[in-house]
């Protein structure tokens, strides 16, 4: 994958195990016994009977994990009554949740359009753009390893929702490449303020850095396609923003073609308490 700065995931490829075979794929790689075991009883802390409930703050959270291509993912969170966990939900978990709960790598709903009018990256929420394209495209391009190119007759629609989107300020922009930010700076920095904080849950990204300050991390690093390569395409491109765990330095990646391998995402629903206890 040659699309991004020398980084490959050590956490993508510990995660394929012996699933990729079910699937026919000529690259299955599977984890040793001891990593596998290690794996499975911190997913099964996590989610023991498929579905987590847990009060964080002023929420009830109900959640699931789920390791399987991006559009099976959506598709088995929305059967359950959830819904992809955005970046800041995820770092609000991982702030005020049972410690280490949340920590393992997961997939968002943030979309991640290459901009080809004016070779920029634009962060759509909500998976807003796969809505429109259809998440199973997306997975399907990166199951034949090539970017998902947006279809000639959906770019009008595309065009329109990111522009917007942008002058509503509900999408924001990113660099290309490697951006490292300090982490005593996620509350100042566009970036990570606009992706780690949530108004609805009263959560600031300020917050998560200084919890991944006390994880030991001074700056986090952000991966996007580079320029060049995102210039080279035929048009304007889809992908998905993840969030990586201790295993990976907690990085954040929107590039290479990962969205068809049995990788994890946690599925998530937010209901507040009310007074008294009483879910709203």
């Amino acid at each position: 994958m040659h699309n991004q700065p020398n980084y490959e995931p050590f956490s993508l490829v510990s995660r394929r195990r012996i699933i990729q075979a079910a699937t026919g794929s000529l690259a299955a790689l599977v984890l040793s016994p001891s990593l596998a075991l290690a794996e499975k009883l911190r997913l099964e802390e996590i989610s023991p009977a498929g579905l987590g409930i847990e009060k964080v703050g002023l929420y009830t959270v109900t959640y699931a994990r789920e390791e399987a291509p991006l559009d099976v993912q959506e598709a088995a969170f929305a059967a359950k009554g959830l819904e992809i966990v955005s970046p800041a939900q995820l770092g609000f978990l991982r702030t005020k949740g049972r410690k280490g709960a949340f920590n393992l790598y997961s997939r968002t709903n943030a979309d991640v359009v290459y901009d080809d009018r004016n070779n920029k990256i634009v962060i759509v929420p909500d998976g807003a753009i796969s809505k429109i394209v259809g998440v199973s495209s997306l997975v399907g391009a990166h199951r034949q390893d090539r970017e998902y190119i947006i279809p000639k007759n959906q770019r009008d629609t595309v065009y329109a929702t990111v522009d917007e989107m942008l002058k509503n300020s509900i999408a924001f922009t990113a660099n290309h490449g490697t951006t490292n930010v300090q982490t005593s700076e996620f509350g100042k920095n566009d970036l990570t303020s606009r992706l780690f904080s949530d108004k609805r849950l009263g959560f600031k990204a300020q917050e998560y850095g200084d919890w991944l300050k006390e994880q030991g991390r001074a700056s986090q690093s952000m991966f996007f396609d580079l320029a060049d390569y995102a210039k080279s395409q035929k048009g304007p491109y889809l992908n998905r923003l993840r969030v990586y765990g201790p295993d990976n330095d907690f990085g954040v990646n929107g590039g290479n073609w990962l969205l068809d391998y049995f990788d994890g995402a946690f599925g998530v629903r937010f209901e507040k308490i009310a007074e008294g206890g009483a879910k709203k």
